[in-house]
C-alpha cells in the first residue's frame, strides 16, 4: 500500500497525456490532409480514376468504423492509455505500408529513371507524325497490372490506418473526461483535442504543398519539368514516411500512464477519512481483475444490445448524433474536395490549391473549434444554451455554402472541345483542320500546350513537329510559331480572394461551437455509458457521414467533367477539364443541403432537451 500511495510521484500527469494526444491527433490529421493534398499526384502516378480515388479515401473510415465499436465496448474496463499506445504504434506500420508502392514499383515510372530514353519516347508519342499508327502496347498492360497492385497496397494501408486509429477517438477522450478533476475544464480540453483534427489536415495540406515542389525521385526531373506542368510528379511517398516516424516517437510514453487517476485520488480520500483506523483501502479495480477475460467478454456481448437499446431510446442523444453525422460532411465532403475545387475553379497549381485549402482549415475550422471550446468552459454554458449556440453557428455554415456559389470563373477552353446544346453535353473533336495529317487519334495522353491564349489537347493536336530546349516548336496551328506548356486560365484572382474571405469568415463563425456535439453526446448519458455512447456515435458518423461523403461528392463532381485524360486507350482516366458552373453549383448546393439537415437535427435536439433531464442535473437534485 505504501508503494501504491507514492506512485503518483513518478507517474506522468494527465496534462502530459493531453499533450501527447494533441501530438498524436496532429499527426493523424496531418496524414489525413496529406492524402487529400496528394490525391491528384497519386492519380497521375498510378493511373487512378476519380471513383477509385474517392473509394480510397472512404476505406480509411471503413476500417475506423469496423474497429471503433469493438475498441469502445471492450476497452471500457481495459488499460485505456496502453491500448491508445498500441494504436499509435500500429498506425506507424500503416504509414510505412502506404509508402511501400514507392519501394515496389518506384517513385516514378521506370522510363523516367532514364532521362534520355524518356525524353525520346515523349517526343515520338507527342509530335505531329503522319506515319503514326495505333499499336498493341505491351507496356500499357504492364502498367495496368502495376497500378492495380499499387492501389491494393494503398487500400490496405488506408484500411489499417483507420482500424489502428480507433483508440484515439474514443478511449483517449473518455480517459481524459473521466479523470479530469475540474469538470468545467472538460469542454475546453476536448475542444482543444478536436481542433487538432482541423489543424492537422491544414498541416497535411502544407506538407503536401511543400513535397509537391520536390520531384518524386528527389532528384532532377526529366525534360525540364516544373511543378506547374501536367507531367510533374511530386514526392508523394515522403509524407507517409515522415508521419510513420512521428507516430513511432509518440507511441512509447503512453505505456507509462496509470490505468486511472481516480483510483489514486480515491485512495487519498479514503486515507483521510480513515485516518487513525487500521482499515485496508482496496482499489476500485481489484474486484474486476479477479474476473477472467473470457467471462468479461461473455458479459460484454450479452449486455451490448441492451446498452445500444438504451442509447436509441434517448432522443437528445439520437438527434445530436444525427446532427454530428450531417455536420461531418463539412470535413469529409467539402474539406476533402476543397483543394480540387480551388485548383480547377480558379486555375491554380496543386501545391497552391493545397495552401489555400490549408488557410481555410487553419484559420476557420481549427481555430474556431479551439476558441469555442475555451468559451464554453470559461462561460460555464449549460447544455441547452450550448445547443442553441451550435444551432445558430451551423445556420451560418449553411449561408456560407450558398454565398460560395457567387464566386465563379470561366472554365478554360480547349480547341476542338465543343458544347452540344440540344444534348447539354460536351464533345471533343480530335481532328483539327490544321493538324488533320498528324494522326492524333493515337494520342490519348493529355499534354496541353498554348499559344496566344488558345489551348490545345497535345502538341500533336497543334501540329507541333520539333521539341528543343524544353519547348515545342514549328507548330502548324500557330503558323509555325513556338508553343508553351500548360493551359491558359482566365485571371480569377479577385474571385479567389473573395471566396477565401467569405468561406474563412463563415466557417470560423460556423464552427465556434462544434464541440457542443461531443459535449452533448457525453453529457446526455450516464458515466458507465460514455465509452459506448461515443463509440456508437463515431460509428454512425463514419458509416453515414465520412464513408459515403467522398463517394457522393466525387460522383457529383464527375458529373461536371467535360474532358477526360488517360494514358492508355482503354482506361477511364481522370478528369482534366470541368464545366465550372456545374461544378460550382453542384459542389456547394449538395453541401448546403446536407448542412440544412444538420441544422434541423440540432433544432430537434434542443426541443427534446427541454423535456428531458441530463444525468448531471439528476445528480444535483440527489
Amino acid at each position: 500500500r505504501a508503494s501504491t500511495s507514492t506512485s503518483p510521484s513518478w507517474r506522468p500527469s494527465l496534462n502530459i497525456f493531453v499533450g501527447l494526444m494533441l501530438l498524436v491527433i496532429a499527426i493523424q490529421g496531418c496524414y489525413l490532409g496529406y492524402v487529400v493534398g496528394m490525391l491528384t499526384t497519386l492519380e497521375k502516378r498510378f493511373g487512378i480514376s476519380s471513383s477509385p480515388s474517392g473509394a480510397l479515401l472512404s476505406i480509411y473510415d471503413v476500417g475506423h468504423t469496423v474497429a471503433i465499436l469493438a475498441v469502445g465496448w471492450f476497452g471500457e474496463k481495459a488499460h485505456q492509455p496502453r491500448i491508445t499506445g498500441i494504436g499509435v504504434l500500429l498506425s506507424a506500420l500503416s504509414m510505412f505500408l502506404l509508402a511501400l508502392p514507392a519501394l515496389c514499383f518506384g517513385t516514378v515510372p521506370d522510363d523516367e529513371f532514364h532521362e534520355e530514353k524518356y525524353k525520346l519516347l515523349y517526343i515520338e508519342d507527342s509530335k505531329c507524325d503522319s506515319t503514326r499508327f495505333i499499336t498493341d502496347n505491351g507496356d500499357c498492360r504492364r502498367e495496368k497490372t502495376e497500378h492495380t497492385t499499387a492501389l491494393v497496397l494503398l487500400s490496405v494501408g488506408q484500411l489499417l490506418a483507420g482500424i489502428f486509429s480507433a483508440p484515439f477517438n474514443t478511449l483517449a477522450y473518455v480517459f481524459i473526461d473521466n479523470n479530469i478533476e475540474d469538470r468545467r475544464r472538460s469542454p475546453f480540453i476536448l475542444g482543444l483535442l478536436t481542433s487538432m483534427y482541423a489543424f492537422g489536415p491544414a498541416f497535411g495540406f502544407a506538407l503536401s504543398a511543400g513535397f509537391n515542389q520536390f520531384y518524386a525521385t528527389l532528384g532532377t526531373s526529366p525534360t525540364g519539368l516544373v511543378p506547374s506542368d501536367e507531367e510533374w510528379l511530386g514526392a508523394w511517398w515522403l509524407g507517409f514516411v515522415v508521419c510513420g516516424v512521428l507516430y513511432l516517437l509518440a507511441a512509447l510514453p503512453f505505456f507509462f500512464f496509470p490505468r486511472t487517476y481516480i483510483e489514486e485520488r480515491g485512495m487519498e480520500l479514503q486515507a483521510l477519512r480513515h485516518k487513525g483506523e487500521n482499515k485496508p483501502t482496496l482499489p476500485p479495480f481489484e474486484e474486476e481483475t479477479e474476473q477472467s477475460g473470457c467471462a468479461r467478454l461473455k458479459e460484454s456481448m450479452r449486455d451490448f444490445p441492451l446498452v445500444v437499446g438504451d442509447l436509441l431510446r434517448n432522443p437528445v442523444y439520437v438527434t445530436m448524433v444525427l446532427g454530428w453525422m450531417f455536420g461531418s460532411y463539412l470535413i469529409a465532403g467539402y474539406g476533402t474536395y476543397l483543394p480540387k475545387y480551388i485548383e480547377t475553379q480558379f486555375g491554380r497549381s496543386a501545391s497552391m490549391a493545397d495552401l489555400y485549402a490549408g488557410i481555410i482549415s487553419i484559420g476557420a475550422v481549427a481555430s474556431a473549434t479551439a476558441i469555442g471550446g475555451w468559451v464554453l468552459s470559461r462561460s460555464n454554458v449549460g447544455p441547452r444554451a450550448a445547443i442553441l449556440l451550435l444551432l445558430g453557428s451551423w445556420v451560418i455554415v449553411f449561408a456560407s455554402y450558398l454565398s460560395g456559389m457567387l464566386f465563379s470563373c470561366q472554365q478554360p477552353s480547349i480547341h476542338g472541345l465543343e458544347h452540344v446544346e440540344h444534348m447539354d453535353s460536351w464533345n471533343f473533336n480530335s481532328i483539327q483542320t490544321c493538324s488533320s495529317h498528324c494522326q492524333c487519334d493515337a494520342v490519348t495522353h493529355f499534354d496541353p500546350i498554348n499559344f496566344d491564349g488558345i489551348n490545345y489537347f497535345s502538341p500533336c493536336h497543334a501540329g507541333c513537329r520539333y521539341y528543343a530546349d524544353n519547348q515545342w516548336r514549328n507548330c502548324d496551328c500557330f503558323n509555325s510559331a513556338d508553343a508553351y506548356h500548360g493551359v491558359i486560365h482566365e485571371d480569377c484572382t479577385l474571385s479567389l480572394i473573395g471566396y477565401i474571405i467569405v468561406m474563412f469568415v463563415g466557417l470560423f463563425l460556423g464552427n465556434l461551437f462544434f464541440m457542443t456535439t461531443m459535449m452533448i453526446v457525453l453529457r446526455s448519458v450516464y458515466d458507465d455509458q460514455k465509452v459506448i455512447a461515443l463509440s456508437f456515435a463515431s460509428c454512425i458518423t463514419n458509416m453515414l457521414g465520412f464513408i459515403p461523403a467522398p463517394l457522393l461528392l466525387g460522383w457529383l463532381i464527375d458529373k461536371s467533367c467535360i474532358l477526360w485524360h488517360s494514358t492508355c486507350p482503354d482506361s477511364p482516366g481522370n478528369c482534366v477539364i470541368y464545366d465550372n458552373e456545374k461544378f460550382r453549383i453542384g459542389f456547394h448546393a449538395s453541401n448546403a443541403g446536407l448542412q440544412l439537415l444538420a441544422v434541423i437535427s440540432v433544432f430537434a435536439c434542443w426541443l427534446f432537451s427541454r423535456k428531458q433531464q441530463f444525468p448531471e442535473e439528476e445528480d444535483v437534485e440527489e
